[in-house]
């Protein structure tokens, strides 16, 4: 299972130099396992992926997207993803289950004027839209070695997200996105990931930015670092990935939050854009 990180930013994509070595694009990671392409979130970062696929994967036919939730930079690189345009393809989108929309409609409004001139009939390959309803299912069997959990966590405005995790044989790795836990996750949360080797984590903000006086940003739906370190821990990771980082911050300032992150948790990292992660059965 190879996991390739190609969009790590939260809010925006940011083009700057001051943010070349871990990339400026949003949400996005590849998971390859075989022929399965497993893909969470659709920000900018999804759009390297396509053209990776189109490049590198010609046998595969199949694809797997999961999103989090419907905020903007987590589904805005889709009309960019060039296997829509690929009628050899079959694409299935999965998003969490809300009573007032339909996730088709929301995908296919942002093909369609006035967002877009590519329409419907643009769209060449087959899609296929999922609903998950946390009440009613808790996974999605991608084949008989790869399975994709969900739980839904409400502290992002306005609906919460999903958070998942993909296991195959004994391996795992959950992605937990644009969520926040001043007091640490819950026992229903820190059983659904404990022990996974991998633990993606958002860290958008710092104490000092979330507990500033005069502009706090408790309420907003994202972690600090010292939240995703403290729930590591307390969910026994093997390794924790920072991710979704703060739109204005530089490398050297990941770098220095990096370090500080590391005398808590040693096995602490930053999600970086490229940068493939293998974990063997």
């Amino acid at each position: 299972m190879n996991i390739t990180f190609y969009g790590v930013r939260g809010s925006y994509p940011v083009p700057d130099k001051n943010l070349l070595k871990y990339g400026g694009n949003t949400s996005s990671i590849l998971v390859e396992n075989g022929k399965n392409i497993v893909i969470f979130d659709a920000g900018t970062g999804i759009i390297n992926i396509g053209n990776y696929l189109k490049e590198n994967k010609k046998s595969v036919d199949k694809i797997d997207i999961f999103l989090t939730h419907l905020h903007f930079d987590h589904i805005q690189g889709l009309p960019f993803f060039t296997p829509f345009y690929d009628n050899n393809y079959e694409i299935n989108i999965y998003c969490p289950y809300y009573s007032n929309m339909s996730l088709k409609s929301v995908i296919y409004s942002i093909f369609n004027h006035p967002f877009s001139p590519i329409c419907n009939k643009g769209i060449r390959a087959d899609i296929n839209f999922f609903e998950l309803n946390s009440k009613k299912s808790n996974g999605v069997k991608i084949d008989e070695h790869i399975e994709v959990e969900f739980i839904k966590d409400v502290s992002h405005p306005v609906s919460g997200v999903l958070i998942y995790k993909l296991s195959s044989e004994n391996k795992s790795v959950v992605y937990a996105t644009d969520i926040e836990s001043p007091n640490g996750f819950g026992s229903k949360l820190k059983s659904f990931i404990n022990g996974a080797n991998i633990l993606i984590h958002d860290a958008q903000y710092i104490d000092s930015e979330y507990y500033n006086e005069k502009n706090p940003k408790r309420g907003f739906g994202h972690s600090t670092v010292c939240m995703a370190v403290e729930n590591a821990i307390k969910c026994e990771v093997e390794k924790l990935f920072l991710f979704h980082y703060n739109p204005n911050r530089s490398d050297n300032d990941l770098e220095r939050i990096l370090k500080d992150a590391k005398k808590m948790f040693k096995s602490t990292f930053l999600s970086r854009e490229l940068n493939k992660i293998n974990l063997r059965s």
